[in-house]
């Protein structure tokens, strides 16, 4: 079982193929970074520790790879071929749920 959070990261993986932590933040959170967009600091810290902890949830469960590259804030995942059939399974399983409305 997935999170709606982890999902939201997986489908952003798996659409983008690669994306860094600092995008994760901005398309989730509102955060732009260090900068913190248009959120505050303690909101900005409280997105982040939440990511972080998603992410080492992702990992071991074995559905990304981390790709650290140059700091902290340009770690960035892909998934893993796990990851990717979980996020087939739940687009599928989206697309055959109506939507309410």
């Amino acid at each position: 079982m997935v999170s709606y959070i982890q999902k939201e990261i997986l489908r952003l993986a798996f659409e983008k193929r690669f994306i860094t932590c600092k995008e994760i933040l901005a398309e989730l959170w509102g955060c732009k970074g260090q900068e913190q967009g248009a959120i505050g600091k303690a909101q900005y810290n409280s997105a982040h520790a939440s990511l972080s902890r998603c992410l080492t949830r992702l990992w071991q469960r074995g559905l990304i790879e981390y790709w650290k590259t140059l700091t902290c804030y340009r770690t960035g995942i892909s998934l893993t071929p796990e990851g990717e059939a979980l996020v087939i399974t739940i687009l599928a399983k989206a697309e055959e749920t109506p939507a309410d409305g």
